[in-house]
């Protein structure tokens, strides 16, 4: 896979800002023309830099006001017990990041949900019915002081 350039990581940085942006206008901004460009960008999501596109939207505005993160222990650590877990995980709506770590747990869960009526619902009627898990731990986020979803592309990537 070819290194990026500083061509390529100046694409990066400003598609990781504003999705919608035309080639057209990232050219411009480059000074350069708008087919280098382009073909650039699709070589991007053809070596798998640029995974997908997305809009960033507010939880809260999507009735998703209390995140949680649960730290989560399993009983059984053999690849189907840990393959299935994630399965069982995949198919809850509520869980938005899930993450196999190393220490003190096993998961790491991120968790969005309307309320506290709603987490109880969701842990009692769903997410405690799961095999496998010895225990979990809940921790409620109360402010939220920084956000990113770009990422800064070193050289030698």
């Amino acid at each position: 896979m070819k290194q990026l350039d500083h061509i390529d990581r100046e694409i990066l940085s400003i598609l990781q800002t504003d999705c919608r942006i035309t080639a057209k206008d990232i050219a411009t901004r480059l000074g350069m023309s708008k087919t280098p460009v382009y073909e650039r960008i699709k070589k991007l999501e053809i070596q798998g830099y640029i995974v997908k596109y997305v809009a960033i939207t507010d939880p809260k505005k999507a009735g998703k006001g209390l995140i949680i993160y649960l730290s989560v222990l399993l009983d059984n650590h053999n690849k189907e017990s840990v393959d299935e877990f994630v399965e069982k995980i995949n198919m809850l709506p509520e869980v938005n990041e899930c993450y196999y770590v190393s220490g003190n747990i096993d998961f790491l869960l991120k968790v969005f949900i309307r309320d506290m009526d709603d987490y109880h619902r969701f842990i009692t009627s769903d997410f405690s019915n799961i095999p496998n898990m010895s225990r979990f731990y809940s921790s409620f986020v109360m402010e939220t002081s920084k956000y990113e979803t770009a990422f800064e592309f070193e050289l030698d990537v």
